[in-house]
């Protein structure tokens, strides 16, 4: 199990307060002393950002000073997939988020989409792709950007833009939806876009730090049919807890 992290991910740059370097720095202190193995990512190129993004909407987001910070990201997305596209599965330590990006516009504190981009990296090696995404608020850009595409599955269990459903679940239903996400496709490597926003004590109000443990676990045996291909890549969650909801995670998802 390798984590992929750069310290340029806790660099300052204009966004919402609680889209802090804290975020990241805390849980890589945490798995460090864990004694997990990082590995330092690069940059996306251009050219792998221009597979999911146009150009104007690239120059947009240089032109606020964050195009170092969501390419860095998205090129930590990119290393993550290509590890376990070689076997070894990967957690994507990143800031910023991705999963609100579209092609041509992005929102929730994210500019690049960085599983899109990461998707599209490990292409066509990885042809036929499952994207679950456990973060409390539907991943929109994901979804625009793979629609009509009937090689990546998406699934976005219960999501609080979805008919509100999310208001009436308990953990049980939650994690069943998860376990679903396997059925009626093949596939050949899992991403995550692993949000921790739903946790009981975060805005979602849901989950506990252990369930996200059984998440993992879930997730993993899942990838089993795919000769246990994953990788998950940070989304939201601005809980102090976050590291720990992060740690129970990858205990559950190696």
């Amino acid at each position: 199990m390798k984590i992929v992290y750069s310290k340029h991910f806790e660099a300052k740059y204009p966004t919402n307060p609680v889209e802090n370097p804290d975020r990241v720095r805390l849980p890589a202190q945490e798995l460090l002393e864990a004694g997990y193995e990082f590995v330092e990512p690069s940059p996306a190129s251009q050219k792998d950002i221009q597979k999911v993004h146009g150009l104007q909407h690239i120059e947009l987001v240089r032109s606020r000073g964050l195009y170092d910070a969501a390419a860095l990201a998205a090129g930590g997305a990119a290393c993550a997939a290509k590890l376990a596209l070689q076997g070894e599965p990967a957690f994507a330590l990143v800031r910023p988020p991705g999963h609100h990006a579209a092609a041509n516009r992005a929102w929730g504190m994210c500019y690049f989409n960085n599983m899109a981009i990461a998707v599209q990296k490990i292409r066509p090696k990885a042809k036929h792709v499952l994207i679950i995404d456990i973060d409390l608020h539907y991943g929109d850009g994901t979804a625009t950007i793979f629609r009509g595409d009937p090689d990546v599955k998406i699934v976005n269990p219960w999501s609080v833009d979805e008919n509100f459903e999310y208001l009436n679940m308990d953990e049980s239903r939650y994690s069943s939806q998860v376990k679903e996400a396997f059925k009626g496709f093949d596939f050949d490597i899992v991403g995550v876009s692993a949000g921790f926003d739903t946790y009981l004590e975060d805005w979602g109000k849901l989950l506990k730090m252990e369930d996200y443990q059984k998440i993992g676990k879930a997730i993993r045996e899942g990838s089993e049919r795919c000769g246990g291909h994953r990788f998950a890549v940070l989304e939201g969650g601005y809980h102090p807890n976050l590291k720990y909801c992060i740690k129970s995670f990858i205990v559950g998802f190696e």
